[in-house]
Protein backbone atom coordinates (compact mmCIF):
# COMPACT_ATOMS: atom_id res chain seq x y z
CA UNK A 1 0.00 0.00 0.00
CA UNK A 2 2.91 2.10 1.30
CA UNK A 3 4.71 1.41 -1.93
CA UNK A 4 1.88 2.47 -4.07
CA UNK A 5 1.23 5.63 -2.87
CA UNK A 6 4.80 6.74 -3.53
CA UNK A 7 4.42 5.33 -6.95
CA UNK A 8 1.47 7.61 -7.28
CA UNK A 9 3.33 10.50 -5.94
CA UNK A 10 6.11 10.12 -8.19
CA UNK A 11 4.37 10.07 -10.89
CA UNK A 12 1.56 13.21 -10.40
CA UNK A 13 5.18 14.74 -9.68
CA UNK A 14 6.40 14.39 -13.16
CA UNK A 15 3.24 15.03 -14.05
CA UNK A 16 3.40 18.77 -12.86
CA UNK A 17 7.29 18.73 -14.01
CA UNK A 18 5.78 17.78 -17.34
CA UNK A 19 3.13 20.73 -16.84
CA UNK A 20 5.41 23.53 -16.12
CA UNK A 21 8.08 22.60 -18.70
CA UNK A 22 5.16 22.70 -21.36
CA UNK A 23 4.13 25.79 -19.94
CA UNK A 24 7.67 27.30 -21.06
CA UNK A 25 7.90 25.78 -23.92
CA UNK A 26 4.72 27.16 -25.06
CA UNK A 27 5.88 30.78 -23.99
CA UNK A 28 9.13 30.32 -25.91
CA UNK A 29 7.34 29.24 -29.04
CA UNK A 30 4.48 32.23 -28.74
CA UNK A 31 7.88 34.34 -28.53
CA UNK A 32 9.11 32.41 -31.42
CA UNK A 33 6.15 33.33 -33.40
CA UNK A 34 6.27 37.30 -32.30
CA UNK A 35 9.60 37.70 -33.56
CA UNK A 36 8.67 36.11 -37.07
CA UNK A 37 5.46 38.43 -37.50
CA UNK A 38 6.93 41.17 -35.84
CA UNK A 39 11.03 40.98 -35.66
CA UNK A 40 10.90 44.97 -35.36
CA UNK A 41 9.44 44.29 -32.14
CA UNK A 42 11.89 41.89 -30.85
CA UNK A 43 15.29 42.96 -32.26
CA UNK A 44 17.07 44.02 -28.82
CA UNK A 45 16.86 47.66 -28.42
CA UNK A 46 20.41 48.43 -28.63
CA UNK A 47 20.65 46.71 -31.78
CA UNK A 48 17.74 47.77 -33.09
CA UNK A 49 19.02 52.08 -32.31
CA UNK A 50 21.65 50.96 -34.64
CA UNK A 51 19.36 50.37 -37.81
CA UNK A 52 16.11 51.78 -36.97
CA UNK A 53 16.87 54.70 -39.07
CA UNK A 54 19.74 55.74 -41.81
CA UNK A 55 20.96 58.78 -39.60
CA UNK A 56 21.20 56.58 -36.47
CA UNK A 57 23.60 54.15 -38.32
CA UNK A 58 24.72 56.61 -40.71
CA UNK A 59 25.81 58.83 -36.90
CA UNK A 60 27.58 55.31 -35.21
CA UNK A 61 29.44 55.10 -38.59
CA UNK A 62 31.13 58.33 -38.14
CA UNK A 63 32.05 57.38 -34.62
CA UNK A 64 33.92 54.50 -35.16
CA UNK A 65 37.46 54.54 -35.25
CA UNK A 66 39.69 54.12 -38.95
CA UNK A 67 35.59 53.68 -40.67
CA UNK A 68 35.92 55.02 -43.84
CA UNK A 69 34.86 58.21 -45.54
CA UNK A 70 31.63 56.93 -47.80
CA UNK A 71 29.42 58.71 -49.97
CA UNK A 72 25.56 59.08 -47.99
CA UNK A 73 24.52 56.84 -51.11
CA UNK A 74 26.82 53.97 -50.21
CA UNK A 75 26.46 54.13 -46.45
CA UNK A 76 22.36 53.99 -47.55
CA UNK A 77 23.52 51.01 -48.82
CA UNK A 78 25.24 49.57 -46.48
CA UNK A 79 22.41 50.52 -43.81
CA UNK A 80 19.95 48.95 -45.72
CA UNK A 81 21.80 45.77 -45.84
CA UNK A 82 22.27 45.74 -42.01
CA UNK A 83 18.63 46.23 -41.38
CA UNK A 84 17.73 43.80 -43.38
CA UNK A 85 20.17 41.13 -41.56
CA UNK A 86 19.04 42.31 -38.59
CA UNK A 87 15.29 41.56 -39.17
CA UNK A 88 16.17 38.38 -41.19
CA UNK A 89 18.13 36.93 -38.31
CA UNK A 90 15.51 37.81 -35.55
CA UNK A 91 12.86 36.25 -37.73
CA UNK A 92 15.94 33.09 -37.77
CA UNK A 93 16.34 32.80 -34.05
CA UNK A 94 12.19 33.22 -33.57
CA UNK A 95 11.71 29.79 -36.18
CA UNK A 96 14.26 28.06 -34.18
CA UNK A 97 12.36 29.46 -30.95
CA UNK A 98 9.52 27.60 -32.68
CA UNK A 99 11.62 24.02 -33.48
CA UNK A 100 12.62 24.02 -30.05
CA UNK A 101 9.16 24.19 -28.75
CA UNK A 102 7.97 21.20 -31.02
CA UNK A 103 10.86 19.22 -30.19
CA UNK A 104 10.03 19.67 -26.40
CA UNK A 105 6.64 18.78 -26.26
CA UNK A 106 7.30 15.74 -28.57
CA UNK A 107 9.59 14.90 -25.86
CA UNK A 108 7.01 16.13 -22.74
CA UNK A 109 3.94 15.24 -24.35
CA UNK A 110 4.21 11.49 -23.94
CA UNK A 111 6.08 11.92 -20.66
CA UNK A 112 2.97 13.25 -19.12
CA UNK A 113 0.68 11.06 -20.86
CA UNK A 114 2.50 8.07 -19.51
CA UNK A 115 2.97 9.12 -16.01
CA UNK A 116 -0.79 10.62 -16.07
CA UNK A 117 -1.95 6.83 -17.14
CA UNK A 118 0.24 5.53 -14.39
CA UNK A 119 -1.21 7.79 -11.84
CA UNK A 120 -4.69 7.26 -12.73
CA UNK A 121 -4.11 2.99 -12.79
CA UNK A 122 -2.85 3.22 -8.89
CA UNK A 123 -5.23 5.14 -7.75
CA UNK A 124 -8.58 3.16 -9.26
CA UNK A 125 -6.18 0.03 -8.12
CA UNK A 126 -6.42 1.75 -4.28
Amino acid sequence: MKREIVKQIYAYAVCAIALGCGMIFLCVGIYGIVKIVAPEFTVPQWEWKKVATFQSFKTDWEKEDGAPKLTDEELKMRWQDKRAITIMSEKREGAQNLTYMFICFVIVIPVFIIHWRLAKKLREEQ
